[in-house]
Formats: structure tokens, C-alpha cells, sequence
């Protein structure tokens, strides 16, 4: 049957640019090839598909897929541009939201704050990168 819409899904991932460079990972093996950070939490990825907010281009790329399934899948830097809702956002982070301001998704993806207004806040889990497609190599480990 496959991942459809609302369902719940947990899957490992290594995301890369197109000169291989490493943007994240949920492996710690493969972040040490690529001398990334041992100090990091290299946990899959879980979301609910269709939820916001999200990586449009990857949901839809999960969309069929079965657990042990695997697959490559395109995501414009754009999607890296993440909208919260402010209350929710400062709730989340306890403290003011602030342009510059550092903040770790639940994978230790650090993200900065790149604009505030009075509804909403904008995170860019990459600024230095802005343009480039990654490339997501998944794993899907679990539906529900």
C-alpha cells in the first residue's frame, strides 16, 4: 500500500549537495567520513506527511514508499527556508524571536533565524547554501 497522506513516518536519511558536500545525516558513520560533528544527535528523521511545516519535495517523494524502501530525492534550498507561527516558535525555543538567533531541530540541525515579523518567524537550516539542491538519500524504517 505504501506511505500515503497522514501517515506518520520515520526514516534514515544522508542529504548532500551536488559536490557531495554533507548537509546532514541520521547515520554517524557516514557524518565521520565526512568529518562532521560527533557530538551531534544522528537520529532519523519522523514526520507526519502532509504537516506543516515540511519539506515539500521530500513528503512527496516518500509518497508509496514501503518500509526498507529506498530512494533518492531532490529538495530546492528554498524548502530549507522553514515559516513558524511566532507564538508557537517562541513557545518552542522559551525565549524572543530574533533575527541571527540559532536554533537545533530535534536531528541537531542548526538553523538561523533570517526573519521576524509580528505573525511569524523564518528559519534557514542553511544559509551558506542558498540555491543548491540537496539530495536526500532515505531509508523509510517505519510507517504508522
Amino acid at each position: 500500500m505504501g506511505i500515503e497522506e497522514g501517515d506518520r513516518v520515520k526514516f534514515a536519511f544522508t542529504a548532500t549537495y551536488p559536490d557531495g558536500t554533507l548537509f546532514d545525516t541520521s547515520s554517524e558513520e557516514v557524518a565521520v567520513e565526512h568529518h562532521g560533528d560527533r557530538d551531534k544527535r544522528y537520529l532519523p528523521i519522523v514526520i507526519e506527511i502532509g504537516a506543516e511545516p515540511a519539506l515539500q519535495s521530500l513528503q512527496s517523494g516518500l509518497l508509496g514508499m514501503d518500509v526498507g524502501d529506498t530512494a533518492s530525492i531532490e529538495v530546492p534550498h528554498e524548502e530549507l527556508r522553514v515559516v513558524y507561527d511566532r507564538d508557537e516558535f517562541e513557545e518552542m525555543t522559551d525565549e524572543a524571536a530574533s533575527v541571527g538567533q540559532e536554533i537545533h531541530a530535534l536531528t541537531g540541525l542548526l538553523g538561523e533565524v533570517v526573519s521576524v515579523d509580528s505573525d511569524s518567524v523564518t528559519v534557514d537550516f542553511d544559509p551558506d547554501r542558498s540555491g543548491q539542491v540537496l539530495t536526500f538519500d532515505v531509508e523509510v524504517l517505519e510507517i504508522e
